[in-house]
């Protein structure tokens, strides 16, 4: 062999190892794309599986009671719809209690039963007693447990012998000589409440 031909395979064999060396160069060295992808996963965070905590809302204030609107700081007043067949009782603008009544036959033509409406005031509490009295159409005694007047004859009390429920619009016709019934447990509150003196508000 000519020594050109050697110096010719000489370097075509260097041109091929170099070749070869460029291409496990290429292939071992990683692609920008793909080191760009790792470290976008490695910065985005991973997904809690702890909830956020839920603050719990601030509880607001009870509503005042329409009807208690109107009473001045402190005062106790009792307030009677007889269209609703309704009480409320008062200390300030906060209900004390309420409950259903029953109010007076207003509806009957030969006696006068009707609540008297406007304003009044408890003029006596008394326990354990019976309520008597007479009109055209006879005479009764009522035992009752509490006894509270506000205007004249008429007053808050129980009335064991109702057979119609409180509330209900059959005291037109079947209520009362005038007087406001109340619920025995109602009216046990309302006693230990009021004093004498109370202001009483009947409103048609």
């Amino acid at each position: 062999m000519s020594r050109y031909r050697r110096v010719a395979v000489v370097a075509l064999s260097a041109l091929i190892l170099a070749t070869v060396a460029t291409t496990v160069v290429l292939v071992l060295a990683p692609s920008p794309a793909s080191t760009l992808s790792g470290a976008v996963r490695a910065a985005e965070p991973k997904p809690s599986t702890t909830p956020t905590p839920v603050a719990a809302p601030t509880p607001s204030a009870p509503p005042v009671p329409a009807v208690c609107a109107a009473t001045a700081p402190g005062v106790k007043e009792i307030y009677v719809s007889i269209s609703q067949q309704h009480l409320w009782a008062c200390t300030g603008n906060a209900l004390f209690v309420e409950g259903a009544v029953t109010t007076g036959a207003s509806a009957l033509t030969n006696v006068h039963d009707a609540t008297p409406v406007g304003l009044a005031h408890i003029r006596a509490k008394i326990r354990n007693t019976v309520l008597s009295g007479h009109d055209v159409n006879g005479r009764w005694n009522d035992p009752v447990t509490y006894w509270m007047p506000f205007n004249g004859g008429d007053g808050f009390h129980d009335a064991p012998w109702q057979k119609f429920p409180l509330g209900s619009p059959l005291y037109t016709t079947q209520g009362s000589h005038g007087c406001v019934h109340v619920a025995l447990d109602v009216l046990a509150e309302l006693y230990a409440w009021a004093e004498v003196g109370t202001l009483v508000d009947v409103q048609a």
